[in-house]
């Protein structure tokens, strides 16, 4: 049986999905870090979503694996929503709860320190981006280095994490003048490799207002995967929350933006309420094996990065 968080459109969706068709579709002439809005000459013709400029998005192949159902219809999320005033704590964290979209954008970056550079400099750069948080387009926002990393080929010191509510708002943000100085003044000067995915999810609940550590997996599926053994990949990464108890919540889609993705496709994260439920989720003997059984055998790569999001994780 399906996991109640599973969307069948995004299996079948992933299910058929032909990575050359999508990589064919794409013209990308930058990134927001490298190239700014203001000196593209692109600007006035290509639409800037994510990592890269689309042209157009109407061309994707694959589209929104989100569309409108009797069970996600949602109509226009305008947010913040204004809460009433409540009575006790309950009452005003259950009207936070309900205030917060269910389906999200969500931008991850892993980025690659070099060995030389300052701890200062590497304190500002951590700040810097947890700085992005106050913009306008942010739902939520944090930044720091690797608790723990694995991966087949890449290596990462530290990640970003964000989510907006719709890809125009992680357009705007991604083009915002304050964005693209954190990129040129403070993360450029001192990373070699960059890694960056962006994905639709429709999490079956209110996005997790807090948490106090993360997990990033970023995943490229063998070529040519049978249907089945893709199908069995999503609806178990889809439903890992239910599998987990530790997991607070999770979040698995179909990267849309190529230009800094290195080839990976699929995006997977889980949220934990503190550093002590991620430990228990590595501790876990299901867990464990699902990775090592069902998972990782199916992968012609990953990259999986663990952080703290508490402020202290800005300090080395």
């Amino acid at each position: 049986m399906l996991s109640p968080y599973v969307n069948s459109n995004l299996i079948q969706s992933l299910t058929t999905m032909d990575t050359h068709v999508f990589r064919s579709s794409y013209n990308f002439v930058g990134h927001a870090y490298l190239q700014p809005l203001t000196i593209s000459p692109f600007r006035s013709s290509y639409i800037f979503a994510g990592d890269a400029y689309l042209q157009p998005l109407t061309i994707s192949p694959f589209g929104s694996p989100y569309p409108k159902t009797s069970r996600n219809q949602r109509g226009n999320w305008v947010f913040p929503k204004r809460i009433s005033r409540p009575t006790s704590f309950s009452a005003k964290f259950s009207a936070i709860m309900d205030s917060l979209p269910s389906k999200v954008v969500e931008h991850v970056v892993f980025f690659n320190i070099k060995e030389s550079t300052p701890p200062e400099k590497v304190n500002a750069m951590i700040s810097a981006l947890q700085g992005l948080k106050s913009l306008d387009q942010v739902l939520e926002l944090t930044a720091g280095p690797a608790l723990r990393f694995s991966s087949g080929t890449y290596k990462y010191t530290h990640a970003l994490h964000s989510r907006y509510k719709d890809k125009q708002s992680l357009a705007e943000y991604c083009a915002h003048p304050q964005h693209v100085n954190v990129g040129n003044e403070f993360v450029l000067p001192i990373v070699d490799d960059l890694l960056a995915l962006d994905w639709e999810a429709d999490l079956g609940e209110p996005m997790m207002p807090f948490y106090g550590a993360i997990r990033i997996a970023v995943l490229k599926p063998k070529e040519g995967l049978a249907d089945p053994q893709r199908f069995e990949l999503v609806e178990i990464l889809s439903g890992y929350k239910d599998i987990i108890p530790s997991v607070g919540q999770v979040s698995f889609g179909q990267n849309f933006s190529l230009a800094w993705a290195k080839g990976f496709t699929w995006g997977f994260l889980s949220l934990f309420p503190g550093v002590k439920e991620l430990e228990e989720l590595n501790t876990n003997e299901e867990h464990a094996k699902i990775q090592n059984e069902k998972v990782l055998p199916q992968m012609e790569n990953f990259v999986v990065i663990e952080y703290i999001t508490s402020p202290n994780s800005a300090n080395l």
